[in-house]
């Protein structure tokens, strides 16, 4: 049986995951037609992550991605709502 474990940032959504692993057991199951293939996601926060010798919580690229996944209406130019105010 197969077994792919990937790697990310926290924060992508549910819908989003589901999405991915289902692409990715199908490209697997494609490739190499053996079934029962095991995904597992790791996710790592920025400040648990370094390249090239610094944390990757203090990479403002990293840190606008992080952002725009957990608001992904904000970089649509949407705004977002917060606990505190209603939806119609």
């Amino acid at each position: 049986m197969p077994v792919v474990f990937i790697e990310a940032p926290p924060g992508i959504r549910a819908h989003a995951k589901k999405k991915m692993v289902e692409k990715v057991t199908s490209a697997i199951d494609e490739a190499y037609h053996i079934g029962g293939t095991l995904v597992f996601l790791r996710e790592y926060a920025p400040e648990n992550v370094a390249m090239d010798g610094q944390l990757q919580s203090g990479n403002p690229k990293i840190l606008e991605a992080l952002q725009r996944m957990a608001n992904p209406g904000e970089s649509r130019g949407e705004k977002a709502i917060t606990s505190t105010q209603k939806t119609p």
